[in-house]
């Protein structure tokens, strides 16, 4: 069986065992986990070193249930932020989980399982399937440590996100009714003949239902509070793949079923960019509202992801190659500042801006690594987050989005308050003297481990750009994909 296939099965096949173990092999539960993710990161490299030129796989040809996997630039590099955020986060959440152990991996290797093959899968009603397994998954993570604001989190979470793949499943029901196929590439060819206007009512139904997915104002309701009533390891992902993944699946759909032509033509590159301004702005001025950090990091995200929609949406190459790279640089910035959070919850329960009050000289090692990926996040040099967002001002401008380019530097100030406001409070020293729990090097690493990634994707883009620049050609070229997946 080919290796890109086992990305999808390995963690399906953990959560399984994971449960069998529970029943009966409880010893075997930490070797399990750790193998497992070992293993997979493995095979992740092996998949993302061998991903040029693209290469697709059959699993079946069963109708609706045949699968078809495609590893092309854009799903690799999806891989790559897997690769970079599974394995650290679970030998992190090995020592900060303690409720719930098991339904906590169980549900994370199905989640993983769900966004890889969101990420690898080239059908339609397979893309659906696959991020029903990740929202649900998600869903019940949030619910994990059973507490009040988490029941209250995750009701408002699969609320939303149930409204969100109605929309999505409307649209692939529509789009089987007008083609009579679900593979990506045939329904490409087959919609060169559907009319203008019910083209744009499918592509309207998948723009809003993902919109959901992804979290964009006005349709963010669920977010902050899914974010602060989680365990705090789970954010990472959460920010760095399943918000990224919906992400990922609007842009593979538009620009691969619909093409660059139609979605200029449409109106939908403006009324998205112009939407993605909007919610980055707002969602600035929510999150220097927050007292609670996880929800300051939950507006954080949302304005985040604005800005990459922006660079995916204004639909020249600069923007394709700048969004992709912030979608990267977003989930190690915010996996980093995530990571720092829990230790800091870990050794005193802090939750609160006031609650890490004089810590920046508590744990000097740790406050600089958060203070470093606060400033890479707000896009300050010679920081990772600097690079993808000057790229995305630079296609802005290049296609004419100039109001885009400035309200982007004027994001910048207004995220550079609120982060201030916690570097400072960091930083204040205060005469109180609290028992604190030292973290271990399981709860370190992975954090300093992130963290230096913000410093060495800062001065060294052309690593992960290698692999980025091939993207823009991918997406902007349907007709590739279309006879790499069709064999022609």
């Amino acid at each position: 069986m080919e290796v890109a296939v086992w990305i999808i099965i390995l963690p399906l096949l953990t959560a399984f065992f994971l449960g069998i173990s529970k029943l009966y092999f409880k010893k075997i539960f930490m070797p399990l986990v750790t193998g497992s993710a070992i293993i997979y990161l493995y095979l992740l490299i092996l998949v993302i070193t061998n991903s040029y030129p693209p290469k697709v796989y059959s699993i079946g040809d069963w109708g609706l249930l045949g699968i078809n996997l495609m590893v092309d630039p854009f799903s690799t590099m999806f891989l790559l932020i897997i690769a970079i955020l599974f394995l650290p986060v679970i030998i992190f959440s090995l020592k900060f989980i303690k409720i719930s152990k098991y339904k906590y991996f169980i549900l994370t290797y199905l989640m993983i399982a769900g966004i890889a093959g969101m990420v690898l899968t080239a059908d339609l009603f397979n893309l659906y399937v696959f991020l029903e397994v990740s929202s649900l998954s998600s869903c019940a993570l949030v619910a994990v440590k059973k507490s009040k604001k988490g029941l209250e989190g995750t009701f408002k979470y699969l609320l939303m996100s149930t409204f969100g793949s109605f929309f999505i499943l409307l649209a692939t029901i529509l789009t089987y009714y007008l083609t009579g196929t679900l593979n990506m590439a045939e329904i490409s060819l087959e919609f060169e003949d559907i009319p203008f206007k019910i083209k744009s009512t499918v592509m309207a139904c998948f723009v809003f239902g993902y919109a959901i997915k992804i979290g964009l104002i006005p349709l963010h309701a669920w977010l902050p509070d899914a974010y602060e009533a989680s365990p705090i390891p789970y954010n990472v992902l959460s920010s760095g793949l399943v918000m990224k993944s919906a992400v990922y699946a609007l842009i593979k759909v538009l620009y691969i079923m619909f093409g660059i032509e139609f979605l200029d033509e449409s109106g939908i590159l403006n009324l998205v960019v112009f939407w993605g301004v909007i919610s980055f702005i707002i969602a600035h001025f929510l999150a220097f509202q927050q007292s609670n950090l996880n929800r300051l990091l939950a507006y954080s995200s949302i304005a985040q992801v604005a800005y990459i929609i922006i660079g995916l949406f204004v639909g020249n190459e600069g923007g394709l190659i700048g969004g992709s790279f912030h979608i990267l640089n977003h989930a190690i910035m915010k996996g980093t500042l995530f990571l720092v959070l829990a230790i800091f919850y870990y050794s005193l329960n802090a939750v609160d801006i006031e609650d890490i009050k004089g810590l920046g000289y508590r744990f000097p090692i740790l406050s600089f690594i958060f203070v470093v990926a606060s400033l890479a996040i707000v896009g300050l040099p010679p920081f990772n987050g600097f690079i993808s967002k000057w790229l995305i001002v630079e296609a802005a401008l290049e296609a004419g989005f100039v109001y885009a380019a400035f309200f982007i530097l004027v994001g910048t100030f207004l995220s550079l308050t609120y982060y201030s406001k916690v570097i400072v409070k960091l930083y204040t020293k205060t005469e109180q003297t609290i028992e604190i729990k030292e973290p271990g090097l399981s709860l370190r690493l992975p954090t300093i481990f992130l963290g230096s990634l913000c410093i060495v994707f800062g001065l060294v883009p052309s690593l992960p750009l290698s692999l980025i620049n091939k993207i823009p050609n991918f997406l902007l070229d349907n007709g590739e994909y279309i006879r790499i997946l069709l064999g022609g």
